[in-house]
């Protein structure tokens, strides 16, 4: 039995529930909350989230002990955890960090606990972390968590397109009833540099510069490297898998083909390419000619800027992506073309 399997078991025979009407108080992370933490992200996603670690009361505590994480939550007298937000080291720029696990108790969604925790988050994270962006990525199956990103004047940046399963109550189909995400950055310092734009995109990556205030020296694009240099992450209970390339090469193809016959048959490939390295308009021809098509930008993903592209292996209901902005909206229809508009 692996070790994701034993905390699913020691949680589902727990019998652990939370009464609900409680006081509770907004709060930094102490150890002590590690367990109520595992029983909140199994309360809220069964065994269905991918990361086997928020099951583990144990890793939990070390990643927070490592500054690997920074955790909010909304405790009670009693101690119950009813209540997280995270911010987490994924993406790999050191001044920057992603937002997540925005988890609230079902009998505790009516109160204010979700918009307290966020802004304890997102208008003061810890100086200790240094930090000059934070990432999220809000839901696309409603639009609560996208209006509070409205309210913290988030610059969207990138929509993945069913990148998320569906929720527990939701069923386990692979088609209609995953979860698109749309992405933004918290931006509180900027990083001027140089990127190289590719053609096709370098209008609607313009723009996201322009709306976000981002200053850019744009180049122009030599051409890529002989060999690529890349790394590959599978997230198979998530039915995703990502490539991100450290430099783009001639053989970006045959890298792509490799990664989907050693991974076959998952819903979601997405690609992750550096804007800072030339090379990356041929890797984005190539992406294209291998069923890749948009998804945006990642502004400072590893304290430069990079670029997301994805591959959706089924057709998608566009109706089930719903978007507060119009700005997000019109997004959505730029990335709707670039799809559509994929080589035969």
């Amino acid at each position: 039995m692996s070790i994701r399997e034993e905390n699913l078991s020691i949680l589902k025979n727990s019998g652990k529930t939370v009464a609900p009407g409680q006081k509770f108080i907004v709060d930094d992370f102490r150890p002590e909350d590690a367990k109520g933490i595992a029983e909140l992200y199994y309360a809220v996603y069964g065994e269905n989230f991918p990361v086997d670690s928020v099951y583990d009361p144990q890793a939990i505590v070390a990643a927070t002990q490592r500054n690997e994480t920074h955790m909010v939550v909304g405790r009670t007298p009693a101690g119950d955890i009813v209540g997280l937000y995270a911010l987490f080291r994924n993406p790999p720029g050191k001044h920057i960090m992603e937002a997540g696990s925005w988890i609230v108790l079902p009998s505790y969604r009516n109160t204010m606990l979700a918009m307290r925790m966020t802004k304890r988050v997102n208008t003061a994270p810890p100086a200790h972390l240094n930090l000059h962006a934070i990432f999220g990525q809000m839901v696309c199956d409603h639009v609560i968590s996208q209006k509070m990103g409205d309210k913290y004047n988030n610059i969207i940046s990138a929509l993945e397109i069913e990148a998320m399963p569906p929720r527990p109550e939701d069923g386990l189909d692979q088609g209609g009833n995953r979860i698109s995400l749309l992405d933004a950055i918290v931006l509180y310092r900027d990083n001027p540099h140089s990127v190289y734009l590719p053609a096709r995109y370098a209008a609607t990556f313009r723009e996201i510069y322009a709306s976000g205030e981002l200053s850019r020296e744009f180049l122009e694009d030599s051409g890529p490297s002989e060999k690529s240099v890349c790394t590959v992450q599978p997230m198979e209970n998530a039915s995703l898998v990502k490539m991100t390339v450290e430099e783009p090469g001639f053989d970006l193809a045959e890298r792509l083909k490799r990664m989907m016959q050693e991974y076959p048959e998952q819903h979601v490939y997405q690609l992750v390419l550096p804007l800072w390295r030339p090379g990356v308009s041929h890797a984005v021809d190539e992406a294209r000619k291998s069923g890749f098509f948009l998804a945006g930008m990642l502004p400072l993903w590893a304290d430069k800027d990079a670029m997301l592209m994805q591959r959706v292996s089924t057709p998608t209901d566009y109706s089930k992506i719903q978007l507060h902005t119009h700005k997000a909206k019109d997004f959505l229809n730029s990335i709707v073309e670039d799809r559509e508009s994929l080589p035969a």
